[in-house]
């Protein structure tokens, strides 16, 4: 089966996997919740870099709030909070988005640029840069079967934005085709404040993608 022949994640990963057995910790990531995503009003989809421990099956369970770090998973149940609030044109406050940061992660899909999990505590550029390179043709796949709404790039922007064709609506928002792409951080960064990322997320998302 060739690459675009692949109708379902579960028929890519195995052309990928097949054409990549050096790969012994496969990220097996994607939706997280079928159920939940067909039911979001905003299909969100977070793009990382790679796991930092042997994290590889992802896909199919909800995750969060608890993890390898206290801020991961709280800080993406609250940014997927936040866009579907703004984006749907409704009230979003802090303290609803504080509320959020305990419930489990469902709706959502998780995709790791780089599927070879090798347990790096500190991710290098220019590795993560190669792997999406080799394995950019799976992973635009993956997106395109996904098909999310909004493509959360956290601290993973610079990787892929030469990949797509991409117009600015604002600061650090995006549109290329129907989906909209957000440069953000990475859910674990250090002095990046609950409030100041609300600020932040409340203030960019508030863009006119129609006028693109």
């Amino acid at each position: 089966m060739s690459i675009q022949n692949a109708q379902n994640i579960d028929q890519l990963f195995q052309v990928w996997r097949s054409s990549r057995p050096d790969y012994e910790c496969f990220s097996n990531d994607g939706v997280l919740v079928d159920e939940a995503w067909q039911d979001a009003d905003i299909k969100i989809a977070f793009i990382l870099k790679e796991s930092n421990d042997d994290f590889c099956e992802i896909r199919g369970k909800s995750h969060g709030p608890c993890g390898n770090s206290g801020r991961f998973w709280r800080n993406l149940s609250m940014w997927r909070f936040i866009t579907e609030k703004v984006r749907n044109g409704e009230g979003c406050s802090l303290e609803d988005t504080l509320a959020e940061k305990e419930k489990p992660l469902t709706g959502v899909a998780y995709i790791n640029l780089k599927k070879n999990a090798e347990c790096n505590p500190i991710s290098d550029d220019g590795n993560i840069q190669g792997y999406v390179e080799r394995d950019w043709p799976f992973l635009v796949r993956q997106i395109e079967i996904i098909k999310p709404d909004v493509l959360f790039c956290c601290g993973t922007f610079k990787y892929i934005r030469h990949h797509f064709d991409l117009v600015s609506l604002g600061e650090r928002v995006f549109k290329s085709k129907d989906m909209i792409f957000v440069d953000f951080f990475h859910p674990s960064a250090p002095n990046k404040s609950d409030k100041g990322n609300f600020e932040l997320l409340s203030r960019i998302l508030k863009v006119d993608d129609h006028a693109a």
